[in-house]
């Protein structure tokens, strides 16, 4: 559009200069030779612009693809990184987590190994007062009933209002229970006569 408007004014101040002086076609030709160069240097010009424009042009997509790059550059690294502690976390919680496991675990086999124990030692216990029994038993020349009539009555208190049952009858001396509670080891066995 200036191109058109400078190529209007020549024109015109041609014109003007014509109908002005006449006709000299030496002058008019410097004129038309002034205005080629001037049209020539005009569109160098125009031409140097849009070259400029154009490489300012270049350069600022250059930039913007330059920026997406970094940018997805940027996000790939983030979520490699993300991906990475996510990973770390993952494996953390399950090491973690197989730890209290292998705790729990060893906890209950602990709880279940003593268990086992307490009930081996309980049978053992409970084995040798059989054998304690038996063994007074046999020694005392005690009964089945007598044995299960002391038992009874010490549990419930009463083992001083009861006697042994023997060939004449129930038995009741001061020291009735004694060599009993004194052979099987009764511990509590306090005889108050």
């Amino acid at each position: 559009m200036t191109r058109k408007l400078i190529k209007y004014l020549l024109v015109l101040f041609l014109a003007t200069n014509v109908f002005a002086g006449g006709d000299d076609s030496d002058e008019q030709a410097n004129i038309e030779e002034e205005i080629a160069a001037f049209e020539a240097q005009l569109e160098a010009e125009l031409a140097a612009q849009q070259a400029k424009l154009a490489e300012e042009k270049f350069e600022a997509e250059y930039a913007a693809q330059q920026a997406k790059l970094e940018a997805e550059k940027f996000e790939a690294e983030y979520a490699a990184q993300q991906a990475k502690l996510e990973a770390e976390k993952f494996e953390a919680d399950y090491a973690a987590q197989q730890a209290k496991l292998e705790a729990e675990k060893f906890e209950a086999d602990y709880a279940a190994q003593q268990a086992k124990l307490a009930e081996e030692k309980e049978l053992a216990a409970l084995k040798a007062e059989l054998a304690r029994y038996e063994e007074c038993k046999s020694v005392l020349d005690l009964s089945d009933s007598n044995i299960a009539l002391f038992k009874s009555a010490l549990v419930d208190g009463s083992l001083f209002s009861v006697g042994p049952q023997i060939t004449s009858g129930t038995e009741f001396t001061a020291n009735r229970w004694d060599d009993y509670a004194s052979c099987i080891g009764v511990l509590d066995y306090k005889n108050p006569f």
